[in-house]
């Protein structure tokens, strides 16, 4: 059993998962691992309840599919000229 120290960001709270479920649906489409498909499918199921929160591990593999897949376009900044 991994201890909350190998995941450094700590549990995922109500805020950081809705943030993320917007983009849920498109990390989806661009998935290509059965094993990660299946996951991202039972989070999305999961995260239907208004209750429910993952654990260290699920936050820790929800925060890696994002990084990798649905982070594109949030960090722009406006340069106005």
């Amino acid at each position: 059993m991994y201890t909350p120290r190998r995941y450094v960001k700590g549990p995922m709270d109500k805020y950081e998962l809705k943030r993320i479920m917007l983009f849920w649906p498109q990390i989806m489409m661009q998935i290509t691992d059965d094993w990660a498909f299946k996951f991202a499918t039972n989070i999305w199921e999961r995260a239907s309840d208004p209750n429910w929160l993952p654990t260290l591990k699920q936050a820790h593999f929800i925060r890696a599919l994002f990084r990798e897949h649905g982070e594109g376009d949030e960090d722009l900044e406006l340069i106005e000229y």
